[in-house]
């Protein structure tokens, strides 16, 4: 038996993070407006095949169905089996025909899927440790002309994240990801670039949520935070006190002369197409 690997240990993480979410996650209010923004940009017709990555409780999944119809072949993968029990209530509710495999996103081949018309990956791609491996690999799953939609949240505008992500190596803690390779949306571009796929369009979505906090209202962000298990690490016994203490002042630094922190919740969209001669 094989040593567990950084990786491993990650993917472990994230299976366990979102199967306990799995019961809330349709609640948020931006994940449902960003899965319309997804079947918008894909532009899918009747008949399309799609594979959507990542696909969780199957909001973009479901509405790739009801846009290819009967003739359409729709497969959703996902790691944690609580969001998938999730998709596939939903989709039996709706009388739909969608495949949905509990799998590790980043290595298909022995499911032997076949191409796509179709590849999307929706709030998850920030999560891997080794995205362009991801984007090259599923590239071999798209017909020529395919077309690749996924997604990075700019972290800097998100309280919570960039605040954990820069006390982090103070408290001996990590989120077990990084967003530290995006700086822009050349970020995305160049990595479409890097495996050999022909950008379509990368930009900034839309504001999906916007939050204002007061000052004071560190501790108590800080507490709700770390109640989720995405963030748990920070709130384990024996870093929780420096770590409140970190985040209040980090807090504290973002306000404006007003007193007010703001949060605006949007991402970088980005779509690539695999070209004919690949």
């Amino acid at each position: 038996m094989s040593t567990p690997t950084a990786d491993s240990d990650t993917r472990a993480t994230i299976k366990a993070i979102y199967t306990e979410r799995s019961s809330s996650y349709d609640a948020s209010s931006f994940h449902p407006r960003q899965a319309e923004e997804y079947i918008h940009r894909a532009n899918l017709k009747p008949g399309d095949s799609v594979l959507d990555l990542a696909c969780g409780t199957g909001l973009v999944t479901i509405l790739a169905k009801q846009h290819v119809g009967p003739a359409g072949r729709v497969i959703g993968i996902d790691i944690s089996s609580g969001m998938l029990d999730v998709a596939r209530k939903k989709t039996s509710e709706l009388g739909l025909d969608i495949e949905y495999l509990e799998h590790d996103i980043t290595d298909l081949d022995a499911l032997q899927l076949g191409e796509f018309d179709v590849v999307t990956c929706a709030s998850a791609l920030l999560l891997l440790q080794k995205p362009l491996r991801a984007i090259e690999h599923w590239a071999t799953l798209l017909v020529p002309n395919g077309r690749l939609l996924v997604d990075v949240m700019i972290e800097r505008n998100v309280i919570a994240p960039a605040i954990l992500t820069k006390i982090g190596p103070l408290v001996g803690r990590s989120l077990g990801w990084s967003g530290a390779w995006v700086e822009s949306e050349d970020s995305l571009r160049q990595l479409f670039t890097d495996a050999g796929l022909t950008v379509e369009e990368v930009y900034a979505s839309e504001v999906y949520e916007t939050r204002d906090f007061q000052v004071e209202d560190g501790p108590n962000i800080f507490e709700k935070t770390v109640a989720n298990p995405m963030f748990r690490v920070f709130g384990e016994p024996d870093v929780r006190e420096k770590a409140k203490e970190l985040f209040v002042e980090e807090f504290k630094g973002r306000a404006g002369p007003d007193g007010v922190v703001r949060e605006e919740v949007k991402f970088y969209m980005g779509i690539a197409r695999k070209d004919r001669k690949q």
